[in-house]
């Protein structure tokens, strides 16, 4: 959603109906993100936006192309000047809000979604960031910067490509443009019922929206008489209802691009043609509208990150109170965005003198926002992916220590790992994760073993760890031959002082969300029952390894109430879940002192060498006496070729 508004320095007229019609495209989008009832197809307004900043971008590129005024270094120092400022400050604003409010998972996604957004990739991102958002929209503030990814994608080439066809084939100017608006529109069509996903967030599918205004400003002859006013007034109401009428009838389905979608995009061209047009919408240049419009780019920025942590945070709050701080927060925040960061940032940086200094700013600023949103990342989630698995897993810290911790499995693992680094951490243990989020990290039972189990075991055969936790979802796991469990048992216990088995918290119902806390559900929440049984007789299967240096430990009952209802908040009306099925930050550190106990105590009997920090904790008091869901472990048994060769 980019605010292509003409300036003194575009040498374009100023026309206020624009500015109206850019409000009427925010105020569908705010309206839509309040209650998707309201006006279900307010999402359109996007689709108007992309119009408007086709138009305004091409009308000024084409003029000054006319007259050999165009440069790209002039260029882009204009798009750095109206689009980054706010765009940084609401995105580094808008981590520091999640930073008080978000649990550490959806602050490691913010962060993580805050780095694409600076480098202008929100929309791939979002593409394969799978069904995250329809659990926790709430926890996507960064969602709508997809609309300035696929403009700023857009502009990173278009300039270039009109001004070489301006340059060497001007009289099929029109005829190229629209060429490859049809096929951008036609690629929509046929991708939208096998990839919808993609031909919502691509920019080669949204291209054509864009063209449409570009089509428009190079066919548009400003010189040329302007029809009569009757004209113009028809023209224009016709644009305006059949927008209003889109978004009032579309509806959801729409985000599936089909033949339809060119209604809102007709009728923003309608209303922006032919030149002067607009003004004969009176409606559009009324005052209130005007100036929402020229705020329009802030409240866009602004409107969803209030949304998503005034939900996140007050989703025990009556909706009027909530939409009271929405509508409110959101203004407040754009009217001082637009007065006190675009404006005078603007001015500064379209500065001829001042060239330099904008790039320079703007490579800090994606820099910044880049590191800081990675450092984020990887500081409130540890996950590993297959390929840091094959490279040795993650190592925190990178030096070599004398007591090693092996975290390993899938996401069920994962959820544990910043609370496992944090305890690493104080007791001068080093940790090395292997566990990955939607990966399989047990053998197979002939030969075909998974690359991952592969990677895995040569991870913990060349680490040798004082511990290896292992923790995955295991109803899902052992659904199928339960056996290559026994397998991997089997062999890792041979490489390791301590093999520690979590077994699976139970799973939350759908109902469970703070979407739906908000639209009047209340706890208690009981598990599924036929997923309460899967899950109950896999951690039952996992009992019978607890013997020798395998130990497995009870996770589950922690989060299970006296009535069999599944815990959705602590003491402090802090949540214990993340998801469904995945525990939250606050959750895990309920189980603190049982990772601790299972992974940093050594069992009764043994004589195995700890950190000095453990041993004086042991010593002095520190620690209490290892957790009676512990027992007691041999000393590392010898490496068995014939196991390791089942591996």
């Amino acid at each position: 959603m980019n605010p292509a508004a003409p300036t003194r320095h575009s040498a374009l007229e100023y026309r206020p109906a624009i500015d109206g019609l850019r409000a009427l495209a925010v105020l569908s989008v705010f309206v839509f993100h309040l209650n998707h009832a309201w006006l279900p197809g307010g999402f359109l307004g996007v689709d108007v936006f992309f119009v408007i900043s086709g138009y305004l971008i091409t009308s000024i590129i084409f003029k000054e192309c006319g007259d050999g005024s165009f440069h790209l270094t002039k260029f882009y120092q204009r798009r750095i000047a109206r689009i980054f400022p706010a765009f940084f400050a609401v995105a580094l604003a808008t981590l520091a809000g999640a930073r008080f409010i978000y649990l550490p998972q959806d602050l490691a996604s913010a962060g993580a979604n805050l780095a694409a957004a600076a480098l202008s990739v929100t929309n791939l991102k979002l593409m394969f960031q799978g069904n995250y958002f329809a659990v926790s929209p709430d926890a996507q503030p960064y969602l709508h910067y997809w609309t300035l990814s696929v403009e700023e994608q857009f502009y990173v080439f278009f300039p270039l490509l009109l001004l070489l066809i301006f340059k060497y084939a001007r009289r099929h100017l029109v005829r190229v443009l629209a060429a490859l608006a049809v096929l951008s529109f036609a690629t929509a069509v046929l991708i939208a019922p096998w990839r919808p996903v993609w031909a919502f967030y691509l920019l080669p599918t949204r291209a054509w929206e864009l063209l449409a205004g570009c089509l428009l400003a190079v066919t548009t002859d400003p010189a040329r008489p302007a029809p009569e006013a009757r004209w113009r007034n028809w023209l224009t109401g016709f644009g305006l209802a059949v927008i209003l009428l889109s978004m009032a009838f579309i509806g959801e389905r729409a985000r599936h691009p089909e033949f339809w979608m060119l209604l809102p995009v007709a009728g923003a061209v309608a209303v922006l043609f032919p030149a002067g047009a607009a003004r004969g919408g009176r409606w559009l240049t009324a005052a209130p509208l005007v100036f929402v419009g020229r705020i329009s780019y802030s409240l866009y920025l602004w409107h969803w990150p209030v949304f998503s942590l005034v939900d996140y945070d007050l989703y025990l709050a009556s909706e009027p109170v909530r939409l009271a701080l929405k509508i409110g927060l959101s203004f407040l925040a754009a009217v001082a965005s637009f007065s006190f960061i675009e404006n005078p940032a603007r001015r500064f940086l379209n500065d001829r003198k001042n060239t330099v200094l904008a790039y320079a700013a703007m490579v800090g600023a994606v820099a910044l926002c880049v590191s800081l949103g990675m450092s984020v990342r990887r500081a409130n989630y540890i996950n590993a992916e297959s390929r840091d698995v094959a490279r040795g897993g993650l190592v925190f810290p990178a030096h070599r220590s004398s007591h090693t911790v092996v975290l390993m499995g899938d996401s069920n693992g994962s959820m544990y790992g910043k609370t496992l680094r944090e305890l690493c951490a104080q007791t001068d243990c080093r940790l090395v994760v292997i566990s990955v989020a939607a990966g399989d990290p047990l053998p197979e039972l002939d030969a075909t073993s998974g690359r991952l189990w592969l990677d895995s075991l040569a991870v913990v055969k060349k680490e040798q760890p004082d511990c290896l936790v292992l923790a995955c979802s295991w109803m899902d796991q052992l659904r199928e031959h339960r056996e290559r469990l026994a397998l991997a048992v089997g062999i890792l216990r041979t490489h390791v002082g301590r093999l520690v088995i979590l077994n699976q918290p139970p799973l939350l119902p759908e109902n469970a969300t703070r979407q739906a806390i908000r639209q009047g559900v209340r706890p208690p929440f009981f598990e599924d029952p036929e997923i309460q049984r899967r899950r109950r007789a896999a951690n039952a299967y996992l009992k019978g390894f607890d013997s020798g240096n395998c130990s497995v430990i009870d996770i589950a009952s922690h989060f299970q109430g006296t009535n069999g209802e599944v815990l959705f908040l602590d003491d402090q009306g802090r949540q214990l879940y993340h998801d469904f099925g995945h525990l939250s930050g606050v959750g895990v550190n309920q189980i603190r002192e049982v990772l601790r106990q299972a992974c940093f105590v050594p069992p009764r009997g043994t004589r195995r060498s700890l950190p000095p920090r453990v041993e004086m904790g042991l010593i002095g008091g520190l620690f209490p006496a290892p957790h009676p869901m512990v027992p007691p472990a041999p000393a590392r048994a010898a490496s068995s070729p014939e196991m390791a060769g089942r591996g």
